[in-house]
């Protein structure tokens, strides 16, 4: 896996190419996104992590993965991912790490084994074009989509809804690691 200083420096420098590649200026994100330019400036400078609804909120501006932003690991078989080499996305301030399961992201889904530490949570409500499926391995899922109670996932149980409804994740354990499979389709974050 590509440990987080790896990520921190290429996460950074990808945003920004993406950025000046669309010829925009930091002020025009901030303005589309409702992301601060100087945090944008930090994250772009290696400064700062960012919240994966954030992160989101980019990289549907600019019409790109969060895959596309990660650095390639090495592969012997085109097809398979080893667990040696799934790409890591951390958010340290969420309490959350993603791990990319698939080779590419120019399928139509995007598998991610989504880890959550005890009691953490999405910063915010994540909603996207397509599908959302999550697979609860271990732990307690709360499930809040928007318009509904929150539901309670437990070891085993699985939800399918569309991803364009706000979603957001939550570990309802405060002892308790959350695991989960989830797979957008088509790929996004």
């Amino acid at each position: 896996m590509i440990d987080l200083p790896d990520l921190q420096s290429a996460l950074g420098p990808a945003l920004r190419a993406i950025r000046v590649a669309n010829r925009r200026s930091l002020s025009e994100v901030a303005a589309a996104t409702g992301i601060s330019s100087s945090f944008l400036s930090l994250v772009e400078n290696g400064k700062s992590d960012i919240t994966v609804g954030r992160l989101t909120r980019l990289v549907a501006f600019y019409g790109v993965s969060v895959a596309d932003l990660l650095p390639a690991g090495p592969s012997a078989d085109p097809d398979i991912v080893r667990r040696a080499e799934q790409r890591l996305l951390p958010s340290p301030a969420e309490g959350i790490s993603f791990y990319l399961l698939g080779p590419h992201v120019s399928g139509l889904m995007l598998p991610m084994i989504v880890e959550m530490e005890p009691s953490a949570r999405l910063a915010e409500y994540g909603h996207h074009h397509g599908e959302e499926f999550v697979h609860v391995l271990e732990g307690t899922l709360a499930l809040e989509l928007e318009g509904a109670e929150p539901r309670i996932l437990e070891d085993g149980d699985s939800a399918y809804y569309s991803a364009e409804r706000p979603h957001l994740f939550r570990n309802a354990d405060d002892g308790r690691l959350l695991r989960l499979i989830c797979v957008d389709s088509p790929p996004n974050l």
